[in-house]
């Protein structure tokens, strides 16, 4: 247990000068002189996850369901590329996959929302 907590305590020391997600700084973005926290996959992520959702929140509309699982393929097959065959990914297929994949989620989300609330009534 202590081994994790030198990890996460490492991590917490680290805000801003390293990526929290993966640690490597050449992966992030840099901002006058100030290394983002996160890489830029998981800003992306982040990003058009929340934009997706407040888009869907307005507008009321719904993706298909299985568009949505189709979002997430492009990340899945970039991953395992660096994961099993060694092919390093560039930090703009990491913006791609990373904004595929948050607009994704964020219908997802929204959908999963939608069905929820419909149920409860």
């Amino acid at each position: 247990m202590s081994k994790l907590f030198e990890i996460i305590w490492e991590r917490i020391m680290h805000i801003g000068s390293v990526p929290i997600c993966n640690g490597m700084a050449s992966r992030a973005p840099h901002f006058f002189g100030f290394c983002f926290p996160l890489c830029y996959r998981c800003t992306f992520v982040i990003l058009f996850t929340l934009l997706t959702i407040a888009y869907s929140s307005h507008s009321h509309k719904k993706m298909n369901w299985y568009l949505l699982f189709i979002c997430f393929i492009p990340m899945i097959i970039d991953g395992s590329l660096q994961t099993f065959f060694g092919i390093e990914s560039t930090n703009l297929r990491r913006m791609i996959t990373g904004t595929i994949f948050g607009i994704g989620l964020g219908g997802l989300i929204c959908y999963i929302y939608t069905w929820i609330d419909m149920r409860s009534f």
